[in-house]
């Protein structure tokens, strides 16, 4: 494939037309009409149609610039991790979902720095899908995610450490340090998570699981700090994984409310790519923390 095409290409795609292109790439419109052209003819395939003034990526077209960024971001990296080499710089890009990075990364993270004072850290914030496309699209060295079901073709999962999860209330609530079947819990005001959210898809597994009906929707709130902070000020029920509310529990801000059928819980994964080689000493040394802590 011609590999200047699919710059030109791809350039188009992110831009939305090809006089955006043609400018950002100092080029004449009719040259990178022309190498579209040649793209399509070399692969088969049509890959923009024309919408109004601007441009519409056919499949083919969304296909194969999803696969060309992600090489460009590859170029990039390599580009960046030699010129680091060469210089004997270091520096980890980390994507992570929000769990790990506010209750589990911090304090390893800090550790290896004071050991490590020469190795920069990149870390951002994002939920699981978006944690997966900065690993594929080159963007970040490795992710951390939190969930139950974890799979993709392109990507690997390792799982390091399994994070409890409990029901947590007011202390003042009937239910608090009670312990009680899923189907009581049914009848509960609960704070759902935002759709997407893994703790939500956990929530709805555990109900499908036992075919108890679903707590009643009291609130539903984008965020696991809001959520907690929702039942901390007096207003029924929430799931939250135990590092995030164990503190509030033992200063009397917030109450467990136990569940017969079975201990509930999601696992912390290291995201990667299936064709990286090599693993990062970092990733070696939050294992070897994590085990420590199991």
């Amino acid at each position: 494939m011609n590999l200047h095409a699919l710059r030109i290409f791809t350039n188009v795609a992110k831009l939305g037309g090809i006089t955006a292109a043609a400018n950002s790439m100092l080029l004449s419109q009719p040259a990178v009409t022309i190498q579209i052209r040649k793209l399509e003819n070399e692969i088969g395939a049509k890959l923009i149609e024309g919408k109004g003034r601007g441009i519409q990526l056919t499949p083919e077209g969304k296909f194969l610039y999803e696969q060309g960024m992600r090489l460009f971001y590859l170029e990039a990296q390599i580009d960046e991790k030699l010129g680091k080499f060469l210089a004997k710089e270091d520096k980890i890009h980390i994507a992570s979902s929000y769990i790990p990075i506010n209750y589990i990364l911090p304090p390893i993270i800090a550790k290896y720095k004071l050991a490590h004072p020469q190795i920069e850290f990149f870390v951002s914030l994002g939920n699981v899908q978006s944690v997966e496309e900065q690993v594929l699209n080159y963007e970040v060295d490795f992710g951390f995610v939190v969930q139950s079901k974890i799979g993709h073709e392109d990507l690997q999962f390792e799982k390091v450490l399994d994070i409890p999860f409990w029901f947590i209330v007011h202390p003042s609530h009937p239910l608090a340090n009670q312990t009680v079947s899923l189907h009581e819990l049914s009848n509960e005001d609960f704070i759902y998570r935002e759709r997407g959210s893994s703790t939500l898809d956990l929530l709805e597994s555990i109900f499908y699981t036992f075919n108890a009906p679903l707590p009643k929707l009291g609130l539903q709130m984008q965020g696991l700090h809001e959520s907690i902070k929702v039942v901390e000020a007096g207003y029924g029920m929430t799931l939250a994984p135990s590092s995030s509310v164990a503190e509030s529990i033992i200063n009397g801000k917030l109450a467990q409310v136990y569940v017969e059928q079975a201990a509930i819980q999601q696992s912390l994964f290291i995201c990667s790519r299936k064709t990286d080689l090599m693993e990062q000493p970092f990733l070696q040394y939050l294992k070897t923390h994590l085990n420590a802590l199991n």
